[in-house]
């Protein structure tokens, strides 16, 4: 469960639609019940607008009453045209959940206290207001975001392709967990070939695309009335990983052993990326890229790891980097990951994708993920999520 900084504030503060003016109790309006004792009573009220430590469809109630014994929860119901179902709230970390709404619909919230002697409050208008929209899903960064496939070596890729990229998979999971009417929606930025210096200036992708700051696009495309998820996958692309792995499917292929693979593996992770001379800049464009989306957007922000590709098929029959470069992949993926985690501002949730079994495509489009590979990062991401 996450963790909730709830204000005690009397100001109302905006979703959707004005809340009606917030109201005020004097002790005049509190009453006896039968035995005596008196039953609690709100003095003011007011819902915060979703924030990135909500848990999804939930936001803070903040609460300002008074009662003669401890108030233990807080009894809430969302009525339309009949009055809804009760709900109920710990005193200390209050929130409500819409998903007995529907969104971008009018409804009125009333809010009851309880006190440790089971004796409530009568019910109280806490807000009358246009429900928010449904929650946002936006995934950023590279060609492992966007989709990218490619068939033949002779024919151009796809640089983008939303419903085969984890992002449509982590969304229809999410949707899962929710009602129907609050199905997530899903917005990919993400384009082949960024790195992650150009997600925050912009750049052409490997279809000669040219795009705008994902950054930007991201600030954008975040609504503040309603909870936004932002997951990324980026950093390879600002090293020299495409030309090692190009040299190694040539230096393995024809090398004729796995001593002379290991051989190859072992020069280029240590000789020939160029990582640990960009180890600085990476870092410092990660920060750069989350510390503004943490402080300009309400996002949820998650960053995945990248994954191995030894032991990968490029065609039938032929793995060009064998299973005698695992450790060398693993140990270059895991600096990656490192230098990618250093970076990350606090706010940032870090996703391990599992690296062993993560099938890939064949021919034009290795090593990226086939269409399994990539359900199974988007089934790792909602988990997350979640």
């Amino acid at each position: 469960m996450k963790l909730r900084t709830v204000l005690c504030v009397t100001a109302v503060f905006l979703i959707g639609l004005p809340l009606h003016a917030a109201f005020t109790a004097s002790a005049a309006e509190g009453f006896l019940i039968n035995d005596g004792d008196s039953a609690p009573m709100i003095f003011a009220m007011s819902l915060q607008e979703p924030q990135r430590h909500n848990e999804l469809l939930e936001v803070d109630l903040s609460v300002s009453g008074w009662s003669v014994g401890d108030t233990v929860r807080y009894e809430y119901r969302w009525n339309r045209s009949t009055l809804g179902a009760v709900h109920s709230t710990d005193a200390d970390d209050p929130v409500v959940s819409f998903a007995p709404t529907v969104p971008n619909t009018r409804h009125v919230l009333q809010v009851r206290a309880v006190d440790d002697a089971g004796i409530r409050s009568r019910w109280y208008q806490a807000a009358d207001m246009i429900t928010p929209p449904p929650p946002r899903v936006i995934v950023a960064g590279d060609s492992i975001a966007s989709g990218y496939t490619r068939q033949w070596f002779t024919s151009a890729g796809s640089c983008r392709d939303d419903a085969y990229a984890y992002g449509a998979t982590a969304t229809h999971e999410l949707a899962l967990g929710l009602p129907s009417a609050w199905a997530p929606t899903y917005r990919n930025v993400a384009w082949a070939g960024a790195g992650v210096h150009s997600m925050w200036n912009g750049g052409t992708d490997g279809c000669d695309v040219t795009h705008p700051s994902q950054v930007d696009e991201i600030k954008a495309a975040a609504d503040p009335s309603t909870w936004n998820i932002v997951v990324i996958t980026a950093g390879i692309n600002s090293t020299n990983w495409s030309n090692v792995v190009a040299d190694l499917t040539k230096n393995t292929a024809f090398s004729f052993s796995e001593l002379g693979d290991k051989k190859a593996c072992q020069k280029a992770v240590s000789e020939t990326w160029d990582l640990s001379s960009r180890t600085d800049s990476i870092a410092s464009a990660t920060k750069l890229i989350t510390e503004t989306l943490a402080a300009q957007t309400n996002a949820d922000l998650y960053w995945t790891s990248y994954f191995t590709i030894s032991g990968s098929h490029l065609a039938p029959g032929w793995t060009p980097i064998g299973a005698e470069c695992d450790d060398e992949m693993e140990m270059a993926m895991s600096l990656l990951d490192s230098t990618l985690q250093s970076g990350l501002a606090d706010p940032v949730t870090w996703i391990d994708i599992d690296r062993g079994v993560l099938p890939l495509q064949d021919w034009g489009g290795w090593p990226h993920p086939n269409k399994e590979g990539q359900a199974m990062i988007g089934r790792t991401v909602a988990a997350a999520i979640r």
